[in-house]
């Protein structure tokens, strides 16, 4: 179980070759639990040795515990999420975000991401897309 910091949507967070957008947050049911997933889309054109690209991204950091349980330093609601480590449903899960967004880039969150560092969507930290 980690924190995640829900991310401010429409607000660019800049990285090292361009920005990412976080436009919607929604969930779907799996077996019977709640899966948070983010939609948004990427665009670099900061890197020197690519032209700009845009594409659209779907990130899943897991199975929503509970929702609104804090607030972070910038006054995010926090909730509390559990990472999906079976592959089987990581694989239905990814295969149902295809079905509603074909073609989109799905970014399953692996149990690392609730280790020691800032949720992806913190101010200031990059877009684990860019």
């Amino acid at each position: 179980m980690f924190r995640f910091s829900h991310p401010q949507l429409g607000e660019d967070v800049k990285g090292r070759a361009g920005y990412c957008v976080a436009m919607e947050e929604g969930s779907l049911s799996h077996e019977g639990r709640e899966v948070l997933y983010i939609l948004g889309y990427a665009c670099i054109d900061n890197s020197c040795c690519s032209a700009p690209r845009n594409w659209g991204y779907v990130q899943v950091p897991g199975f929503l515990l509970r929702r609104n349980v804090d607030h972070d330093d910038g006054g995010r609601p926090v909730s509390e999420v559990e990472t999906i480590g079976d592959e089987r449903d990581r694989n239905r899960i990814r295969q149902a975000l295809l079905e509603r967004y074909p073609g989109i880039q799905v970014d399953m969150w692996e149990s690392s991401y609730g280790e020691a560092r800032p949720s992806p969507s913190a101010p200031g930290t990059a877009c684990s897309a860019v």
